[in-house]
């Protein structure tokens, strides 16, 4: 089921020499550069879209995580790694495969480019670049990542119909996913920040209806600098965070100034204009 043989021939088909390349581009379907994606494509525009795939994220974060830890699968030994990486969790289906089908996926279907070739060609290479690679990189068999993407393109299925369009019920559904989640997995972090950031998103949701929009391409290039920055140094915060609520407490205000930066940067965009205006 899993495709162990049929996983050596992709293993094999790469060298230890193309490591760092192959480790680029599963960080491609890492939870972090997909959340920063999703926040840069929410600052830019189309807020209650992007806000929209956001939820479907964090919902999915614990749905994988709870399946990954009930079936209990392991990983492939650490014999066959291309290179030497730190990695987590259970081996079935893969993480990494599910989530980028998820966003990429998600991007895609919520904006309504389900007819455009370009798009389509263009989420289905990421998501198949992202998980040969972590065949590649020989953390998962190629049974795990194919089960992966199929869940991660029928999670988008049943998360459209859920939501209908609605930001504030696709967190809704992410907090229900992520509760069992934090119990089945005995508060692992990811499962941790998957609730948190749920709360996040549940609590601020009603809000991005009133976010002033952007007033210029410069504001918008500020926002994605300052909103970035911020983001980075909230995920870098994980690494020294031991509390569970603490988790808990960080990935719930990471999500909740991915909605409210373009608000802080407005403030205090109006802000400096009043001081110009007054000097002058």
């Amino acid at each position: 089921m899993r495709l162990e043989e049929e996983s050596e021939i992709v293993r094999d088909a790469i060298s230890a020499e193309y490591a760092d390349i192959v480790v680029a581009v599963t960080e491609l379907g890492s939870p972090a550069t997909l959340m920063v994606l999703l926040a840069v494509l929410f600052w830019c525009g189309g807020r209650r879209r992007s806000a929209l795939v956001i939820s479907y994220a964090v919902a999915g974060l614990g749905f994988i995580l709870a399946l990954e830890t009930l079936l209990g699968l392991p990983r492939p030994p650490e014999a066959v790694y291309l290179t030497s990486i730190d990695v987590e969790g259970y081996g079935f289906p893969s993480g990494h495969a599910f989530a980028s089908a998820v966003v990429y996926g998600g991007l895609v279907s919520v904006y309504d480019r389900l007819r455009d070739p370009v798009a389509l060609l263009g989420a289905g290479t990421l998501v198949v670049a992202v998980s040969l690679s972590r065949v590649v990189l020989g953390v998962h068999y190629l049974g795990d990542v194919i089960v992966g993407a199929i869940l991660g393109v029928a999670f988008v299925a049943a998360m459209n119909r859920l939501s209908r369009g609605m930001p504030t019920v696709g967190f809704a559904v992410a907090v229900a996913l992520a509760i069992p989640a934090v119990y089945v997995t005995g508060a692992a972090v990811y499962a941790v920040l998957s609730l948190g950031g749920a709360i996040g998103g549940l609590l601020t949701a009603g809000w991005i209806d009133r976010l002033p929009p952007l007033r210029s391409r410069l504001e918008g290039a500020v926002l994605v600098v300052v909103g970035s920055g911020v983001l980075v140094a909230l995920q870098l915060a994980e690494a020294v965070v031991d509390l569970t609520p603490l988790l808990a407490a960080l990935y719930a205000a990471l999500v909740a100034w991915i909605v409210f930066a373009p608000a802080v940067v407005g403030w205090f965009r109006t802000g400096i204009l009043e001081v110009a205006r007054t000097e002058s």
